[in-house]
């Protein structure tokens, strides 16, 4: 077992699992990214890395601003509220909101028990790509060249 190097609060965790799930929210039998644990996905991917730590905290402090901003703390803002946050987020800390979005995707779409739900095995044998037919290059092959030779 592995012990995870806690860069948030409890507090934190929880806002962040309500952000996730409006990411990823819950979609018939698939969970929201927040209710699946993603979250300390997140966390553990982020304290490896000093200079993810601070985007993460300045965002999700800006995250607690936005949403005082709108009335309240974050999680008890309506959907539409809580949308309203993240839009207002995304663009004041694009490069925040951008990391936050891939690393929940990664941690959601990495997970076993939704992998299973989706129906990917990847054990499952793939066939290996075709090769690309060659003869489709001939045209290009047969014009004169646009760069300058170095």
């Amino acid at each position: 077992m592995t012990t995870i190097q806690r860069i948030f609060t409890q507090a934190q965790r929880e806002l962040l699992a309500g952000v996730l799930n409006r990411i990823i929210p819950a979609e018939a039998e698939l969970p929201g990214a927040g209710n699946l644990g993603v979250a300390e996905y997140v966390e553990r991917q982020v304290a490896k890395d000093n200079s993810l730590r601070r985007l993460f905290n300045q965002g999700v402090a800006h995250i607690e601003i936005a949403a005082a901003g709108q009335g309240g703390a974050f999680l008890e803002l309506s959907a539409a509220g809580q949308d309203a946050v993240l839009k207002l987020v995304e663009r004041a800390q694009p490069q925040f909101f951008e990391a936050l979005v891939l690393h929940t995707y990664n941690g959601y779409y990495t997970n076993p028990g939704v992998l299973q739900i989706i129906g990917y095995n990847p054990a499952e044998q793939v066939q290996p790509p075709q090769l690309l037919d060659t003869r489709l290059l001939e045209k290009q092959r047969q014009r004169a060249p646009f760069w300058h030779p170095v």
